[in-house]
């Protein structure tokens, strides 16, 4: 769990506003790794690994592609996270359609590691 002035308690799964530079990034909080970062997966990518990991079997075969697994997802991480850097969203701040199937995408695929996306 981390606790943000905007949004309060964010649990794994919830979606959320994280500030880089001059923009907002949306993702699916994983939670805090070693040195206190502050990670989470970007919806678009859960569904691009997925996608590369499939065509990979397809190429090459179980055998030399290996098991599907969260490792092969790659997380974005927060640095130096701050309680107003990053912010807790809920379904009706989610406006995009891509966005939106992408959320909806990542949220069957994380489902596979046990991981309930709050969507």
């Amino acid at each position: 769990m981390y606790t943000v002035k905007h949004g309060g308690d964010i649990h794994k799964g919830d979606l959320v506003a994280v500030c880089n530079t001059n923009d907002f990034c949306i993702g699916i909080y994983y939670g805090q790794g070693k040195g206190g970062t502050f990670q989470y997966y970007y919806p678009g990518s859960v569904v691009g690994h997925k996608e590369a990991y499939d065509n990979r079997v397809q190429n090459l075969g179980i055998e030399k592609a290996g098991p599907w697994k969260l490792s092969k997802i790659w997380k974005s991480y927060v640095n130096a996270p701050r309680d107003t850097r990053i912010l807790k969203l809920n379904r009706d701040n989610i406006t995009d359609p891509q966005l939106i199937e992408h959320i909806e995408q990542a949220k069957e695929i994380l489902k596979e590691f046990n991981i309930t996306v709050n969507y």
